[in-house]
């Protein structure tokens, strides 16, 4: 094809695309829709839209769905702001044109937000005898997560998760006591209540209580105090298993509960572990550290508050017979 041939062609469809989008957008009436059915390649059309919806594979869909448009759409017609076309000639009957159109509405009253749209395009026309036929159309909006230079919206999606492990990681945050990351109060109650109601008959629930915690501060200061109740979460990580629920449920007051198939006998050499353990931590301060444990199988306790009086009742069985030791609630 000449190149004055070739020139004329894209001019051509140039124009014809510049009338159909002022047909669609601002001229909106049914001499406007008629004119742009005149251009449609009814036999092989297809359109792709801006909507999840607009996938038409037939005029006959198109149809349906520009008229869906024009009756949603009421009285709302669009300025063009800007507008960019160019275009290929793929063979002496085909052309193709592409460009973007960046629109906005235009209000019949004054209004706080208006409907923008920055849209990109393509139209491949067939020519057919001395007309021009739109064989198709595919309309998008780039993805606004998507920023420049980048191949896929990779930032928006990895703030997303971050924003999500964020989240998760306030709610964990909002479980443990902010001094030893233990569960608080209120989650460790919460937890050993779940695991109840899941069935724990052979669990062992202990109350542990480091003894003369009030003498350690007069003795070693308070920030030494705050140092020591650190020191002993390590230890009851230390001594029990990971399935073990372990909780600080007041200022030098812990709980931990052995989950399933706790036996009577490993719960003593364990608790006898963490007493020695704990004893032995603090071999070298001025004033000895012990720790006394009150334990109470939760077979026949229905909920937390129950389990905690039990094994609260054993913790000071152990107090009373000279603290550093463990005993069972009978």
């Amino acid at each position: 094809m000449p190149a004055t041939e070739e020139e004329a062609f894209q001019d051509e469809a140039i124009e014809l695309t510049r009338e159909l989008w002022r047909a669609y957008l601002i001229n909106r009436s049914d001499e406007g829709d008629q004119a742009i059915a005149r251009v449609l390649d009814i036999e092989n059309l297809s359109v792709i839209g801006t909507g999840r919806h607009e996938f038409c594979s037939t005029a006959e869909q198109f149809f349906e769905n520009l008229t869906n448009d024009r009756s949603e759409a009421g009285d709302v017609v669009f300025d063009i702001l800007d507008e960019y076309y160019e275009a290929r000639v793929i063979d002496p009957d085909v052309c193709l044109v592409f460009g973007t159109l960046w629109v906005r509405e235009r209000p019949s009253e004054p209004k706080l937000l208006l409907v923008e749209m920055d849209t990109r395009f393509s139209i491949l026309y067939r020519r057919v005898g001395n007309a021009l036929k739109l064989v198709h159309l595919h309309h998008s909006t780039p993805n606004l997560d998507q920023r420049i230079n980048e191949f896929y919206p990779k930032t928006a999606t990895e703030r997303a998760n971050a924003a999500l492990e964020y989240s998760k990681e306030l709610e964990r945050r909002a479980d443990l006591d902010s001094m030893t990351s233990l569960y608080n109060r209120m989650a460790f109650e919460r937890l050993v209540d779940e695991r109840l109601a899941r069935g724990a008959s052979s669990a062992v629930f202990c109350m542990i209580d480091l003894d003369d915690f009030k003498a350690v501060n007069d003795t070693l200061g308070h920030l030494a105090g705050d140092r020591v109740i650190i020191d002993f979460a390590d230890a009851l990580r230390g001594a029990f298993r990971d399935d073990s629920i372990i909780g600080r449920v007041g200022g030098d007051e812990f709980a931990v509960m052995l989950c399933d198939r706790a036996s009577a006998s490993n719960a003593e050499r364990l608790a006898t572990r963490l007493i020695e353990a704990w004893a032995e931590h603090g071999s070298d301060q001025p004033i000895p550290f012990s720790c006394s444990i009150g334990m109470a199988k939760v077979g026949g306790f229905g909920d937390f508050q129950e389990l905690y009086r039990a094994a609260d009742e054993a913790l000071y069985a152990s107090k009373r017979n000279g603290k550093g030791r463990w005993s069972w609630y009978d």
